[in-house]
């Protein structure tokens, strides 16, 4: 039986999931729960077996999978939850982010448009490699929202969703353009995550990358013990710099693009 879960069952989940474990789906019962929708797939006995949950609010189809017991059927639970949301069919693609070992188990159930890409999860863990505060970046008031938001297409970064541009912002400034520019996925009492951090061609290797993520960590780690970031494992430019600041891996996991 595959059926939406009640708000009784997804606090029964969500009070003994393991965040690192399974950090999106984490994201999808707590801070991101408005915007979601939970299916639950259930054994002849009324076990849970797993559950696929979509987001809405992102310029791209935005899933989060949760499997429970191996004989969960990720292709049997997407077609239920694909009719009762009426999404598009014909060339839609949607992605989730998914462990090395769920991978193994689900992957093979979907039709996977690419490869998948493998993604790092990292913690602040070293508070003493933090730089002090200083520098060029500067947290960005209302003035700058309209260039944050015009930046992040122009760079091609991956999108925040409409909440996450209410949440603090830090760049820099030069000639009154901003040049470098970071933010939060997450930022709660709970856990932060930090957001996409990028810099304008012209003004990468001059360390702006490196003081906006240092920023986004010192005010994130006031707002919560736990900080962590998500970073592609091919960019090892980042991960370096990443661990310059205190930041250790966490684990490995793989962002999957598949066929609607």
């Amino acid at each position: 039986m595959i059926r939406r879960l009640t708000s009784t069952e997804m606090d029964s989940i969500r009070s003994h999931i393991q965040r690192e474990q399974h950090f999106l789906y984490y994201s999808y019962l707590t801070c991101r729960q408005k915007n979601t929708v939970h299916f639950g797939q259930f054994s002849e006995r009324g076990d849970l077996v797993g559950v696929l949950a979509y987001m809405s609010g992102l310029p791209f189809h935005a899933f989060s999978v949760y499997p429970i017991k191996e004989d969960f059927q990720l292709p049997s639970i997407l077609a239920v939850l694909k009719h009762e949301l009426r999404l598009p069919l014909d060339g839609t693609v949607g992605s989730f982010i998914v462990s090395e070992d769920e991978l193994a188990r689900i992957g093979p159930g979907i039709s996977m448009v690419e490869s998948p890409q493998a993604l790092l999860l990292m913690k602040h863990v070293h508070r003493h490699m933090l730089p002090l505060a200083g520098g060029h970046a500067l947290l960005l008031d209302e003035s700058y929202k309209e260039q944050i938001e015009s930046r992040m297409i122009e760079w091609n970064t991956m999108a925040f969703a409409k909440e996450e541009l209410q949440y603090p912002f830090y760049g820099v400034i030069q000639d009154q353009q901003l040049v470098a520019v970071g933010g939060y996925h997450v930022y709660s009492d709970d856990y932060v995550e930090l957001g996409n951090i990028v810099a304008g061609v012209s003004w990468r290797g001059l360390g702006y990358g490196k003081e906006v993520s240092a920023a986004l960590t010192r005010q994130g780690l006031a707002q919560s013990p736990y900080v962590y970031l998500n970073v592609l494992e091919e960019n090892e430019r980042a991960i370096r710099l990443y661990s310059a600041i205190g930041y250790d891996r966490i684990c490995k996991q793989y962002i999957v693009k598949f066929n609607l």
